[in-house]
């Protein structure tokens, strides 16, 4: 949950006025001489369960974070900097402003009791408990955060990221060999190589077009900053650093159709030195009838310039809603000079909308947020995305001195996209005859857009 760090002498006389404060649920009530005191916190009792159910996730082999927690040995090792980590909240990671919009779901924030109870087994020296303290092999096992997906699908072969040059942009063909259609609540992804992979979209393809560009090139797959690169028939998502996987609500699905390929697109990074990667994707399928099924729009701002050394630079993008749709998600994505974002939306009446808000970019975390309710977006509602960029000279900047940076796919570009996640309002795909046409409706509004844009430039 990150590397202790220094602290200055002010800061620890508010961690110590803050331990004294937690401390008061440990004490004998004032006026009650004979009750006794509550135990000290131990590890297996209090400290697990809370490791368990907030950090684990990430912090075990072959995930995303730096080290494991899984067991007693490792977690009484860091003791006291999961105690400061968590005081300060940039740990467990949870970048959304909860005073922003409607509720979110899957917040792994800590309560100020679980904090308390860690701050407390640190400084009383990390007592173990009696019991079995290591963690008991879970559904997490093999490093699927959901359990065993119901279909894998992998790479059929790996492929050699060099050790330097541009990122590149790969797309691999994996065919489904479905045999009928499914719906599916979640879709996890494993990154073969975390090291070098940066991100990764999926795209379905029922024509065969990713396969004719894949023989046309030499290597595993082929070669595509823009999507598939070939006309699609819907998406699997993605995925990025810091992205929780999650289950759909009951009744909201993603179609796979019989027989389609899987067109993995991947963003390397080179590291330095040659890297293999042969990343998989888990499917798991829907267990009730499916009424809804979620696409992503986006509000994107492909024309951002950023000028070299400014601090502040503001960026907006706008998507137009098409059709009546509810909203179930939102994911931001930018890259390392982000600053912050916020996505609103301003409905036909006039009236506006909060979504999310992320008031610290931190690239690392780039999570999909759940809204508690559904939001009704009618038809002709905008989405406005706002966000800040900071091109001065700071750490996170990969140009030293700063350059200008305009959109690209490297990860030393910039990007700003606001993809949100939209079911078809009154839709109901168990009725005889009703077609999901949200894709279709999403992608002519695209191709609308472009050649608009096309036509323009002329």
């Amino acid at each position: 949950m990150g590397n202790r760090r220094p602290v200055d002498g002010a800061r620890l006389a508010r961690r110590a006025a803050f331990v004294l404060a937690c401390a008061v649920p440990f004490a004998i009530p004032a006026g009650s001489p004979g009750d006794e005191p509550e135990p000290t916190p131990n590890y297996v009792r209090d400290v697990r369960p809370i490791l368990q159910a907030r950090c684990v996730t990430c912090h075990r082999k072959d995930r995303v974070g730096p080290f494991d927690l899984q067991t007693y040995d490792h977690a009484k090792k860091r003791a006291r900097d999961l105690a400061d980590v968590a005081e300060d909240r940039s740990m467990p990671p949870w970048k959304a402003n909860g005073k922003f919009g409607p509720g979110l779901k899957h917040d792994p924030s800590l309560s100020e009791a679980e904090i308390a109870t860690l701050r407390a087994w640190a400084e009383a020296g990390s007592p173990r408990g009696d019991g079995e303290a290591d963690e008991a092999p879970t559904a997490t096992a093999g490093g699927w955060t959901l359990g065993e997906p119901d279909v894998v699908l992998e790479m059929t072969e790996s492929f050699t990221v060099p050790a330097g040059g541009p990122d590149l942009y790969r797309c691999f063909v994996i065919p489904s060999r479905l045999s009928r259609d499914v719906y599916v609540s979640a879709v996890e992804y494993l990154p073969g190589n975390r090291k070098a992979v940066h991100h990764v979209m999926a795209f379905l393809d029922l024509n065969g077009g990713g396969r004719e560009r894949d023989k046309a090139e030499a290597g595993p797959g082929y070669t595509s900053y823009s999507g598939a690169g070939v006309p699609v028939d819907g998406d699997l998502g993605g995925y990025a650093a810091g992205n929780q996987v999650a289950h759909l609500p009951d009744g909201v699905g993603r179609l796979v159709p019989r027989g389609a390929d899987v067109i993995l697109q991947v963003h390397y990074h080179p590291t330095g030195k040659p890297e293999v990667d042969r990343t998989r994707l888990g499917l798991h399928l829907c267990r009730k009838p499916v009424e809804q099924s979620i696409h992503w729009a986006n509000a994107t701002n492909d024309k951002l310039q950023l000028p070299a050394g400014d601090a502040n630079v503001e960026v907006k993008a706008t998507w137009h809603v098409p059709v009546d749709v509810e909203a179930l998600a939102a994911t931001p994505h930018m890259h390392e000079l982000g600053r912050d974002f916020r996505m609103t939306a301003v409905l036909p009446d006039g009236s506006t909308r909060d979504l999310l808000d992320i008031p610290r970019w931190d690239p690392s975390w780039q999570n999909t947020y759940y809204f508690k309710e559904r939001i009704t977006l009618p038809k002709g509602t905008k989405v406005h995305v706002v966000a800040h960029f900071d091109n001065s000279d700071h750490p996170r900047n990969p140009h030293h001195p700063p350059r200008l940076v305009t959109w690209g796919p490297s990860s030393t570009d910039e990007m700003l996209v606001g993809y949100i996640g939209v079911v078809k309002k009154g839709q109901d795909l168990t009725r005889s005859g009703e077609e999901d046409d949200l894709f279709q409706i999403l992608a002519r509004q695209y191709f609308r857009k472009v050649n608009r844009e096309r036509f323009a430039r002329r």
